[in-house]
């Protein structure tokens, strides 16, 4: 696909033109603030600004127009929204059929992915092969089958790769196959082998031929033990050109979905002092490298999955991560990577870290964080085929972003992300004509850098996993499918046609 720049006439308020191809406008240095990434829009936002400030003058009422586009990304379907945890959370009392609150707020998200990997692959053994590590035994995987079955998800399931022999990994993948069924998606094989030197896994000089070569050694072993299971990989922190790419060429024939991972200040983004601020602007290198990635993974028969994402690096920042903007920014986040074709997401953490969607103590769930209130709007998208939307805007240093989704029924979502943080945006849809009734969802916030008093529809999802917002979607009337609202500072707002 090739995608196209879009610019603005802010004069005349006509639909945006195109002009040039990604390619070109990423081969030359970006200088200029009146550009859009349009089809298929640039990551965290519609255009380039953001915040409230900037100006003392009392601007103009932004104005938008918005359509859905012809131009389609991914099919979004049950398996899209996923999160991700530590395997060191299967050794413990939170994965299991009991754990009745977390069982109900995975529900929330519909019937997901669960991947099982993180650091702590690498740092648990099955049956105890590395005593220097994690003890992982059959009564551990016994009970995450039984948390699969209550919450209908399906898992990633991470081995041991940094030490690790072949017989002892087959063991381990005959072992979950048995019990996992089919609620086992696919096995993944280590975790983030990039930095395999840094974490001294591995010496000096060590590289990705010696990584390909050693996976495909437990490849082999796990593809005898369970061959009906699928692999994924490489499941890199962040050398996509170095591993991730060639790894799709040098094992298509291995794996059927690529995966790499992703945070705001990872080695390939700009890696800025973290702040809400920076949450919300663009990652211009998120884009380009998501582009790569479907591109090289487009003859697997899942394509590629961001199967570990989150805010910041290291378990997030407190005060940014766990703020009501990381609901506003997961939302584009997730639509960025849909529109270029990544096939689902995975949200990483837990327990009492910065960035964790749900928190626990002990396995007790303590809350349903910010971010997971952007989880689960999402997940009132329904399925059906991403869209790009046409989109006029009046005032380019708005951060406002729209979307959209092509439902199975012929339907039309069309969701709007205002992330501004003072002005509203007073924006006319364009529905078809036949439609003439649209149900409304809100996600509010007291303020971008809260941390608590989100809602959805009015209501909170609260620690049981119990949500009343359900049944409040606001129901409103189109005039021959054409609907004017405005969309107050830092509000996201979700348009269904019924």
């Amino acid at each position: 696909m090739i995608l196209k720049w879009l610019l603005i006439n802010h004069q005349e308020m006509k639909p945006m033109k195109k002009i040039q191809s990604l390619r070109a406008i990423f081969d030359t240095p970006m200088h200029r603030r009146g550009f859009l990434l349009g089809s298929l829009a640039l990551p965290l936002t519609a255009c380039g600004g953001g915040g409230g400030g900037g100006s003392d003058s009392t601007p103009a009422q932004t104005t938008a127009r918005i359509s859905l586009a012809e131009t389609q990304g991914a099919h979004l379907s049950n398996s899209f929204i996923g999160l991700s945890y530590e395997k060191g959370r299967i050794n413990s009392t939170f994965f299991n059929a009991q754990n009745i609150a977390l069982i109900n707020l995975f529900k929330q998200l519909g019937q997901g992915v669960l991947r099982i990997g993180g650091n702590s692959v690498d740092k648990s053994s099955w049956n105890g092969f590395d005593p220097t590590v994690t003890k992982l035994m059959p009564s551990h995987v016994d009970a995450l089958a039984g948390f699969l079955e209550a919450t209908g998800w399906t898992a990633i399931y991470g081995i041991n790769m940094a030490n690790n022999s072949a017989s002892n990994a087959a063991q381990e993948a005959s072992y979950a196959a048995q019990k996992l069924g089919s609620s086992l998606m696919s096995f993944e094989i280590g975790n983030e082998p990039d930095l395999y030197v840094k974490n001294k896994y591995r010496p000096q000089g060590w590289s990705y031929n010696n990584y390909l070569s050693e996976w495909k050694n437990l490849a082999a072993a796990i593809n005898q033990a369970a061959p009906s299971i699928p692999l994924t990989g490489p499941a890199v922190a962040d050398d996509i050109y170095g591993y991730a790419v060639p790894f799709a060429l040098d094992t298509g024939s291995q794996i059927n979905t690529l995966t790499s991972h992703y945070y705001r200040n990872d080695a390939n983004s700009e890696r800025p002092t973290p702040s809400v601020d920076v949450l919300l602007q663009p990652d211009p290198n998120f884009i380009r490298n998501i582009q790569a990635l479907t591109q090289s993974a487009a003859s697997l028969k899942n394509g590629f999955r961001l199967a570990e994402f989150n805010s910041f690096v290291n378990q997030g920042v407190s005060g940014v991560s766990d703020t009501y903007a990381s609901a506003l920014w997961v939302l584009d986040l997730m639509f960025t990577c849909a529109l270029n074709h990544g096939v689902g997401v995975n949200l990483h953490g837990g327990q009492q870290e910065a960035f964790a969607a749900i928190t626990d103590i002990n396995g007790v769930v303590q809350q349903a964080r910010p971010v997971f209130y952007g989880l689960k709007m999402f997940a009132q998208l329904a399925q059906g085929a991403s869209r790009a939307v046409n989109l006029s805007l009046s005032d380019n240093g708005i951060n406002f972003s729209a979307y959209g989704v092509m439902r199975l029924d012929n339907g039309q979502n069309i969701l709007l992300i205002n992330k501004d943080a003072s002005r509203s945006v007073q924006t006319t849809i364009d529905f078809p004509p036949s439609i003439n009734k649209i149900s409304r969802w809100d996600l509010t916030g007291p303020s971008l850098s809260s941390t608590s008093g989100v809602l959805l529809n009015g209501f909170p999802i609260n620690p049981d996993g119990s949500w009343a917002g359900a049944s409040s979607a606001k129901q409103m009337n189109t005039n021959n499918g054409t609907l004017s609202l405005a969309i107050p500072p830092f509000t996201a707002i979700l348009l269904q046609s019924n």
